[in-house]
């Protein structure tokens, strides 16, 4: 069974606009984790309504999804994952919040082992909650998902990341990238 990452990146944000292209060391914030998941996955996909989001992608060697408006907003990330799978090759993907820079590449890379035998991984905060900074799935557990609202995965795994929500968030990542 093979793995891929998976970005999904949406244009517009409401808390904090365009946050996913903010910049970070002088260049769009989801290039971060795309780059990171370069150096650790055969291939990476970014899924966006954005065809400029979608060009930068591939100039890094991302491969493009290009998103329906109708899976933008608040959709939960199940639908557009199910929406993805038609392009993705792999067996599993591992999912990176774009808003998520600070990431640790060692976190992604244990999601991707744990993959090797599990059906669903999802990172969570020190209190347990699942917030998925990184989430892998198989494909049969994203085609069959419950509740997209009430994550199910097998297994947690505590997660430091800042995910950058509003611009107290982005500043305090400017601080870490110093």
């Amino acid at each position: 069974m093979t793995t891929c990452a998976l970005l999904i990146v949406k244009r517009k944000s409401k808390r904090l606009p365009n946050k996913n292209i903010l910049p970070i060391n002088g260049e769009p914030m989801f290039l971060t984790n795309v780059r990171k998941c370069r150096k650790i996955f055969d291939r990476v996909y970014v899924s966006s309504d954005s065809t400029e989001i979608l060009k930068q992608a591939m100039e890094v060697g991302a491969v493009s999804i290009k998103r329906p408006k109708n899976l933008c907003g608040s959709t939960p990330n199940i639908f557009v994952y199910r929406h993805a799978l038609d392009r993705i090759l792999e067996d599993k993907i591992v999912a990176v919040q774009a808003n998520s820079p600070t990431v640790k590449p060692d976190l992604i890379h244990l999601v991707m082992d744990l993959m090797k035998t599990k059906e669903e991984v999802m990172t969570c905060h020190s209190n347990y909650k699942p917030y998925g900074s990184v989430w892998g799935l198989t494909k049969d557990r994203i085609k069959n998902y419950g509740n997209p609202r009430k994550p199910t995965p097998e297994v947690l795994i505590v997660d430091t990341s800042i995910d950058i929500h509003n611009e107290s968030d982005y500043q305090e990542v400017l601080k870490y990238y110093e």
